[in-house]
C-alpha cells in the first residue's frame, strides 16, 4: 500500500473536523506548549499541520508557527481560517519527507500518529528533515502509537461515529514487517491505511543517529512515564549534535 495516503485522507477528511472538540484543541496544545517550552516569539515547526489544529492555538498565544501539509484542500481551510482571524502562520503545501528551510526552529513537533506512514527509508528522511531544520538545544515532540502501545489495546475490528458518519476500522498487525494495516469503511466508502510500529527502542534510535538525545517518554498529558502497557506514547527529545 505504497503512499496509501494520498487517496486515504480525501475520505479521512468527512471527519477529520469533528474528532476533537476545541476544549480538547486547547487541552493538547497546552501539553505541546509546556512540553517543547515554548514561549511567546518563538519558532516551532508542526508538521504535517493538517488544517491547522494545532498551529492555529499555538499562533493564538504568540509562537511563531510554520506548519507543512501535503493536502491543499485541508491546508486552505487553515490558510482561510488564520486569515480570518488576523493569524500569521506560515503554511506550506509539501512532503513531510524532504523540506528544508534557511532559518532553524525552536522546536517542532508531529502530532497525531503520523509518523510511520511511509517506508523504512521514508520516515528516516522526514526524520533527517526534522533535524537539518532543528536548532541546537531545540525540542521534537512526536506523538504516536508504537508497538509496545499498539500490543496493548489491539483489537481486529471497532465501529465508532463522528456526528452522523459511522465508522469502522478493521485490523491486521503484521509482525512480519511491524506494520498495522487497517480498512476504514467511512458510511458507504473504504480506504486502507499502513502504518509502521516502531518500538520505543527502534524509536530512540532512529532519532539517535540524527542527533536527537535526552528522551523523556510520557503516555498523557499529565506527564506519566510511558512504561510497559502504556497505550500511547508522547516523546519529547533534544537535538544534541
Amino acid at each position: 500500500m505504497k503512499d496509501w495516503h494520498t487517496s486515504f485522507f480525501k475520505i479521512w477528511e468527512k471527519v477529520q473536523f469533528r474528532i476533537y472538540t476545541e476544549e480538547q484543541n486547547k487541552a493538547q496544545t497546552d501539553f505541546i506548549q509546556k512540553a517543547l517550552k515554548l514561549k511567546k516569539g518563538m519558532s516551532v515547526l508542526d508538521v504535517p499541520c493538517g488544517f491547522g489544529r494545532i498551529s492555529h492555538i499555538l499562533a493564538q498565544k504568540g509562537i511563531n508557527v510554520t506548519g507543512i501539509e501535503f493536502n491543499k484542500r485541508v491546508l486552505n481551510y487553515g490558510i482561510e481560517k488564520a486569515k480570518d482571524e488576523g493569524l500569521k502562520i506560515n503554511y506550506i503545501a509539501g512532503d513531510m519527507r524532504n523540506f528544508s528551510f534557511r532559518k532553524k526552529f525552536d522546536a517542532a513537533l508531529c502530532w497525531f500518529g503520523s509518523i510511520g506512514y511511509f517506508s523504512d527509508e521514508d520516515n528516516e528522511k522526514f526524520i533527517k528533515s526534522v533535524s537539518r531544520c532543528i536548532k541546537k538545544g531545540g525540542k521534537f515532540l512526536i506523538d504516536t502509537h508504537t508497538l509496545e502501545t499498539i500490543m496493548a489495546i489491539f483489537q481486529p475490528v471497532s465501529e465508532n461515529r463522528y456526528g452522523k458518519i459511522p465508522i469502522k476500522e478493521e485490523r491486521e498487525l503484521d509482525l512480519e514487517t511491524s506494520r498495522i494495516n487497517v480498512k476504514w469503511t467511512l458510511g458507504k466508502e473504504s480506504k486502507r491505511s499502513s502504518i509502521r510500529l516502531y518500538s520505543y527502542k527502534e524509536m530512540t534510535d532512529l532519532l539517535k543517529r540524527y542527533g536527537f538525545g535526552k528522551f523523556k517518554g510520557t503516555v498523557n498529558y499529565k506527564g506519566d512515564k510511558f512504561k510497559h502497557g502504556s497505550t500511547r506514547l508522547f516523546l519529547v527529545c533534544e537535538k544534541i549534535k
